[in-house]
């Protein structure tokens, strides 16, 4: 029902309507993953192999255009080409869940994570808020904080960036193999 007319009102969606579009297709991720109220809609989408509903509809749109209606796209939507637009998509068969080992995560729900002392450990967070974006990152050796990292990003940076920011440059302190912190 939301492809009625799509081609007439989704061709270059808005900023406030992907917003809008996104909050309508969240509930449905959460119930068919059955995942926690605070996982990313995007992480949701990836998980689940389900295409945000903006793009969707915006193919929906282009396609409907292009070869119902015979109607030539506007000139600021070209990237599309014809044998795109005939690919069908394909996600996953199973839940990636089903692949875990049990020693990967936790299946127990509001179980307490014990750091272990023989390990180092190293903590990541990406966040957003009216007061900005931040990435962050510490390091426990025996439970002793043994170094930390943050920064700010740019007030336009999603909460998935900054996720994967604390991420890389975790990854990166890991890899330059500084003695001192590992």
């Amino acid at each position: 029902m939301l492809a009625h007319g799509s081609s007439a009102w989704c061709l270059n969606p808005t900023f406030k309507m992907k917003r809008k579009l996104s909050s309508i297709q969240r509930p449905f991720l959460l119930h068919i993953s059955g995942a926690y109220h605070t996982t990313l809609t995007a992480g949701l989408q990836t998980i689940l192999g389900i295409p945000p509903l903006h793009m969707q509809l915006q193919f929906e749109a282009r396609f409907t255009s292009i070869y119902r209606l015979r109607i030539p796209l506007p000139p600021f939507i070209t990237d599309t080409q014809p044998h795109v637009l005939e690919m069908k998509a394909t996600g996953w068969s199973t839940h990636p869940s089903e692949h875990l080992k049990p020693n990967q995560i936790s299946f127990e729900d509001g179980e307490a994570y014990i750091a272990r002392k023989d390990i180092i450990n190293i903590f990541t967070d990406g966040s957003k808020t009216e007061h900005g974006v931040g990435a962050a990152f510490c390091v426990l050796t025996n439970d002793i904080w043994a170094y930390q990292w943050s920064a700010k990003l740019n007030d336009n940076n999603t909460v998935f960036q900054a996720e994967l920011t604390a991420l890389h440059e975790a990854a990166y302190l890991i890899s330059s193999a500084k003695p001192q912190y590992l």
